[in-house]
């Protein structure tokens, strides 16, 4: 999450990020204060150095971040530049800025970190 509100959303395969975009009446995203980010292109970063390279050693994906514990590209601020590894798991990336049907989305966040 960006302090503008943006969301930053990082899947493989896009069947996690699928729902923010369209389908369920209701969203409800739990987060962690560690995932509260500057901007944009910070979230990109957190992502590329924190959250998938750990997720990528926790999954036991066999990916460049999964073995050195960073992106092959951590200071690109494109979400496209990275590994061509079958297992990637940052193939897709979803920025959501804001919501047309009101109340949809909702944000829990939670006062302590969650996750990576």
């Amino acid at each position: 999450i960006t302090k503008n509100g943006e969301l930053y959303n990082v899947d493989g395969n896009g069947n996690r990020v699928a729902a923010l975009c369209y389908g369920p009446k209701k969203v409800i995203l739990v987060v962690g204060c560690n995932k509260i980010v500057d901007d944009l292109p910070a979230a990109v970063k957190r992502v590329k150095t924190v959250a998938a390279p750990l997720n990528a050693r926790r999954l036991h994906c066999q990916t460049p971040c999964a073995e050195t514990g960073h992106c092959l590209c951590p200071d690109s601020l494109s979400s496209m530049d990275g590994c061509a590894s079958p297992g990637r798991i940052c193939g897709m990336g979803v920025v959501t800025g804001r919501q047309r049907n009101k109340g949809r989305i909702h944000v829990i966040l939670v006062g302590e970190s969650l996750g990576y």
